[in-house]
């Protein structure tokens, strides 16, 4: 059985103007137009829809039966183009995204919270990662939409620039410091480490590599945050994303600064909820 939606509003505009001239004016066609879609559907459901009077149309019994049903498909119809429109603008559905637990309490609530406030109807899903190794394997195997993270090496995807995060200091104990710590007198210290494999660890051991050594290890952490408490506690200095560190917490910025970019990515083109989210820009 072959029905289009312009047949089904065809044959609803007769019966409710009882008339074919001005259902064709409703519908903005010509009459033959009209008749010729409403002989169609007739054909299609093998019965007769319309009694064309002299000077009217009645639907028959078959039409009368069918009138409600149709009206339906149609409104279905209407709300699914609807629904469509709303989705392919990016002002309507779920975005999957993908980050590390360091940006998830850092640079992402503040992101998310500007993107919701201009896409009111969109939700988003979040998981969170500890290390980007398999923050982009789930990528990779479709386990969300997008990811918010340093871009990885070779990536050949899409991308978008986010935000350049600022690493600072948090001295242990909660000490204070005047301007820039020079990392290197903090060579005989013992120090707030990330577990292996967090990118924030690998951060550490670079900024100190080029100071000429190697952390002193007190205590390994999995999250951002956890390393300011255990920085302030006395446990050893934190280097840490400056979005992390609460306002009431003294910070120092590095001599020497280290940064990393945080970016969207995404597989293939992007759809138009990514699209919605990339749209906010660079976070300053």
């Amino acid at each position: 059985m072959d029905i289009s939606e312009r047949q089904l509003r065809a044959f609803i505009a007769v019966c409710e103007e009882n008339s074919i001239t001005r259902a064709a004016a409703r519908l903005f066609v010509s009459q033959p137009t009209l008749s010729r879609q409403l002989a169609a559907l007739e054909q299609s459901l093998g019965t007769a829809l319309v009694e064309r009077l002299p000077r009217s149309t009645r639907p028959t019994s078959a039409g009368r039966s069918l009138l409600d049903s149709a009206r339906a498909v149609v409104a279905a119809h209407d709300d699914l183009s609807r629904a469509v429109r709303r989705v392919t603008s990016g002002s309507e559905g779920e975005l999957r995204v993908g980050t590390l637990y360091s940006l998830s309490l850092g640079l992402l609530p503040a992101l998310l919270a500007e993107w919701r406030s201009r896409h009111p109807h969109v939700q988003a899903a979040l998981r969170e990662f500890r290390h980007q190794e398999d923050l982009v394997a789930a990528l990779l195997a479709g386990s969300f939409d997008v990811a918010i993270g340093p871009i990885p090496d070779g990536w050949g995807g899409g991308s978008s620039r986010l935000a350049t995060e600022e690493f600072v200091v948090v001295l242990a104990g909660g000490g204070a410091h005047a301007g820039p710590v020079n990392i290197a007198a903090l060579r005989e210290d013992d120090w707030v480490h990330f577990a292996p494999g967090n990118g924030l660890g690998e951060l550490l051991d670079a900024a100190c590599a080029r100071a000429g050594f190697a952390p002193r290890v007190a205590l390994r952490t999995e999250q951002a945050r956890a390393a300011v408490e255990y920085a302030l506690h006395g446990i050893g200095h934190a280097l840490v994303p400056s979005n992390v560190v609460p306002p009431d917490v003294a910070s120092h910025p590095l001599r020497e600064p280290v940064r990393r970019e945080i970016c969207c990515y995404w597989r293939g083109a992007g759809d138009p909820l990514i699209r919605s989210l990339v749209a906010e820009g660079p976070v300053r």
